[in-house]
């Protein structure tokens, strides 16, 4: 294994307990990263008796795949090697996204609301809005993604965006390094609490126009200080 590679399963291990701090997973839910240069993606493992939820895992427990699904390393204890049934959403993103270099899965609650009601997540607040500029796609399924054809059809409503909806089962977020993919996530369910608040309402909300968020982006601070900070939530649960 060579030392990025190290890196990248941290990176995935943190990754999840910072979407279980927040709220954002349970015990399903998953994140990967691509292996630069190889057409291996580092993985969190199946759910299992063994593999409880992601606040659980560390580095030691992802699994690496090929873009088959394949497994092609397992973890510590290798009876419970197994990939994510839905592997697809990752890997089939990554055959049709060369950009993209993270994925996160979850079934977070007011975005996958908001993707079943059809209700537009729409850029109104002023950080979030530089994440989630326009409201996502929709796929409009709920079914598991369990084989490749799946996989294929979710990526192509995907398209070059950088969220998608799978309608009454959740979310995915794709970026090109894992922090920016995980806090996306955050972001996007920030708006989408939002959009479910304002629709109560009846009120037409004040959308952020392009020009304010191109403004914005020059001006709030980028994904580092969120991602540090979401790990500091992440590691105060742990220590609870």
């Amino acid at each position: 294994m060579s030392a990025y590679e190290g890196e990248l399963r941290e990176l995935v291990a943190l990754a999840g307990q910072v979407l279980t701090a927040l709220g954002l997973v349970d015990y399903l839910g998953h994140v990967s990263a691509r292996i630069p240069g190889t057409d291996r993606v580092v993985v969190k493992p199946k759910h299992s008796p063994a593999v409880r939820g992601m606040a659980a895992l560390g580095a030691g427990d992802m699994v690496v795949v090929d873009l088959d699904g394949s497994l092609v390393e397992g973890p510590r204890v290798e009876s419970t090697a197994r990939p994510p049934a839905e592997v697809f959403i990752h890997t089939e993103i990554y055959r049709a996204r060369p950009d993209v270099a993270a994925v996160v899965h979850t079934h977070q609650r007011a975005a996958t609301l908001a993707g079943v009601l059809g209700l537009p997540i729409r850029p109104v607040l002023h950080v979030p809005a530089t994440f989630v500029p326009d409201d996502p796609p929709t796929w409009p399924h709920p079914v598991l993604v369990d084989t490749a054809e799946l996989g294929r059809d979710l990526a192509a409503t995907l398209g070059d965006e950088r969220y998608c909806h799978l309608q009454g089962h959740g979310i995915v977020s794709v970026a090109a390094d894992v922090r920016e993919a995980t806090v996306g996530a955050a972001m996007l369910e920030q708006l989408a609490e939002a959009a479910l608040a304002g629709a109560s309402t009846g009120t037409k909300p004040r959308v952020i126009t392009p020009t304010e968020i191109e403004t914005l982006r020059g001006q709030v601070a980028g994904v580092e200080g969120r991602w540090a900070y979401f790990c500091d939530l992440a590691a105060a649960g742990e220590a609870r």
